[in-house]
């Protein structure tokens, strides 16, 4: 229990690190709970003050803080945070190499950190086991909680190896925060973490300076360039796309009507990544045009519009990436594009995500033959799937076959693992040691004769037509062309670009046809998307409140605000309105008339869909006529 001079603590770290005299009303709760050694659940909106709801109970309950966090870029921000405002604070990753982890879990051992941060695979690392006993942990915090469930948008399975710290430290208070859970994954994360007796904490999503609007008038990437035209040239923005070929695209549409912009993807290389990062964060890029994996832990303040280039799959990705708007408190605009290009093109990316069943066990087969794996056979070493080589053979889609990969794995039918990135080739000789070769000088035979001579099996090896050409004095150019012609006469198997993945097989492979996956992992995952994507949808379509229907899919049990935000384009519809001004521009464009295109844009992307009906009764009543795409008021 809570000693009576708690709360003056509380007050007083608060204002010796951050500054603050108060907290937040929804933040008092889950700091108070957390300090009393209360486990917590917590929803709370992006950019409201969530890290600090774990992180001042840990200053205040002392000792060492086990931070879970799913991305590096959100961890090392965090840390570098706390090192700010004077906490110890480090994280851990391969980044860092053995040395530098080391070197961590040593400082945290001897009590030299108060907040020691690591993705959940990092539960698993001997390094880290073999001086778990030896931490002085009190606090265990799992930010992004949403992640270690199977309902949660970015479900990661790897988030489950965190019961294991409730063995290891059984008096750490635990505290599970996300900004983007619903009744159900809220249900799902007390489940998973044991912590059914948590209190739980609800804050609603709200954020009065945000105004939502939805555009579905229009050619999306027009209407898209005339708003970011339309915006103070410095302004901080975001756009939000769905690849990294659309994250370039729009970097270079922006820029070339004057904004100073970039984009940002996993595509990139992390020095590049970094920069552009920093420079976006230190106004010197104005407009970053990024995927997903753009925001997360990054806390901007003066971020004054986000744009989303069509719809996320679920509202819970989207509140979380348009909470990245506003943070100081100011207006700021989440505005969201969508024609039915954009809508057909993302729900054959969700039916993608799910394939059917025949492709999965198509893709298990294709595995199995890549690998030569019988049925009923355990291969001790893994085996390299060559992605690009399954897309050409197969009738399907990149996205379905590694959406096929993801699905077994879940099934634990395989093991998938990104392989790091080589520029090495993968060879096997298949000649046989026995065979007279021809006697000649030709590169092929060249090459044949030197596999034949110096392998003393058919295992396969990671080779490049470089290093060979560097054993027999040959160009690169000529072994290359070689081995690509003893692949063909089916002497070797080469295969010149590395595999992307590499499979380990947990459990003997079976006969594609009896592949089965569980309902949670498919059918109830196919129903749960469905139905994500019909909300997103709902949202779409809505023409109440914005802010009020997000707070009603979140369900939220402390309902604060009852009332409409007033500033969303649904909240500030006003047909008459809307409708005398709209002949007021008619009537002042006079004998000329006014272009239909131009006239539209006048109003707010939120309500050009509207505006556009509303001409349309007018033409039908006859109290405006066009000619093209010209519109002139009848006297």
């Amino acid at each position: 229990m809570p000693h009576s001079d708690s709360i003056p603590n509380i007050e007083d770290t608060l204002h010796s690190f951050w500054g603050f005299r108060s907290l937040r009303d929804f933040q008092k709760g889950p700091v108070e709970d957390l300090i009393s050694g209360r486990d917590v659940i917590a929803l709370l909106p992006t950019g409201g003050g969530k890290s600090l709801c774990f992180q001042l109970p840990s200053l205040v309950r002392g000792g060492l803080c086990i931070v879970i966090s799913p991305l590096i870029a959100l961890m090392e921000d965090q840390t570098n945070q706390l090192k700010l405002i004077g906490a110890r604070a480090a994280f851990i990753s391969g980044n860092i190499g053995k040395d530098g982890i080391d070197r961590v879990l040593e400082n945290a051992r001897v009590g030299g950190l108060e907040f020691l941060y690591m993705s959940p695979e990092r539960l698993k690392d001997p390094m880290f086991i073999a001086r778990a006993d030896k931490l002085d942990v009190r606090t265990i915090a799992i930010d992004e909680a949403h992640c270690i469930s199977q309902w949660g948008h970015d479900f990661r399975p790897e988030f489950r190896n965190i019961n294991t710290l409730r063995l290891i430290y059984p008096k750490a208070a635990i505290g599970a925060y996300t900004a983007t859970a619903t009744n159900e994954v809220l249900l799902d994360i007390a489940t998973q973490l044991g912590l059914e007796k948590a209190s739980l904490h609800q804050a609603s999503m709200r954020r009065p300076n945000l105004s939502y609007e939805v555009s579905t008038w229009g050619d999306t990437e027009a209407e898209i360039l005339q708003f970011a035209k339309s915006t103070a040239i410095h302004e901080s923005g975001l756009v939000y796309v769905k690849t990294r070929n659309e994250a370039d695209t729009w970097a270079k549409r922006l820029t070339a009507i004057g904004l100073n912009a970039t984009s940002f993807h996993a595509g990139l290389k992390p020095r590049v990544k970094q920069k552009r990062q920093r420079d976006w964060i230190s106004n010197k890029i104005a407009v970053m045009a990024c995927t997903s994996a753009f925001g997360m832990g990054i806390d901007k303040p003066d971020v004054r519009w986000i744009i989303h280039v069509g719809a996320p799959a679920n509202l819970e990705s989207y509140i979380q990436e348009s909470g990245r708007a506003g943070r100081d408190g100011k207006p700021a605009r989440c505005l969201l594009f969508q024609d039915d290009q954009k809508r057909v093109k993302a729900e054959e990316n969700i039916k993608a995500q799910f394939p059917s069943r025949k492709i999965i066990c198509d893709v298990y087969q294709a595995l199995a033959n890549q690998g030569r794996v019988a049925i009923g056979d355990t291969p001790s070493e893994p085996t390299e799937f060559d992605l690009k080589m399954t897309v050409k053979t197969k009738p399907y889609s990149t996205a379905q076959i590694l959406s096929s990969l993801k699905l077994l794995d879940r099934a634990l039918l395989i093991s998938l693992k990104n392989k790091k990135r080589s520029k090495l080739g993968r060879l096997r000789w298949l000649g046989g040691h026995n065979r007279i070769l021809n006697e000649n000088n030709h590169p092929n035979e060249v090459v044949a004769d030197w596999l034949m001579r110096t392998l003393t099996n058919d295992s396969p090896f990671n080779t490049s037509a470089k290093q060979i050409g560097n054993e027999l004095g040959l160009a690169e150019k000529a072994v290359a062309m070689a081995l690509s012609a003893l692949d063909a006469q089916g002497r070797i198997e080469w295969s010149p670009n590395p595999a992307e993945y590499e499979i380990a097989w947990p459990t003997a492979r079976i006969a594609a046809s009896k592949v089965v996956l569980p309902s949670h992992i498919y059918s109830d995952r196919i129903k749960s998307a469905e139905e994500k994507w019909h909300s997103m949808q709902s949202y779409i379509s809505s023409e109440g409140c914005r802010a009020e229907y997000l707070d009603g899919y979140f369900n939220n049990s402390n309902k604060t605000h009852v009332e409409k935000c007033g500033v969303c384009d649904d909240c500030t519809w006003d047909k008459n309105t809307l409708k005398a001004r709209l002949s007021l521009l008619i009537k002042k464009s006079g004998k000329q008339g006014v272009d239909a295109f131009t006239l539209i844009r006048s109003f707010s992307p939120g309500h050009r869909a509207g505006i556009s009906t509303l001409l349309r009764e007018q033409l039908n009543k006859q109290e405006i006529r066009t000619k093209g795409t010209t519109v002139y008021r009848i006297s």
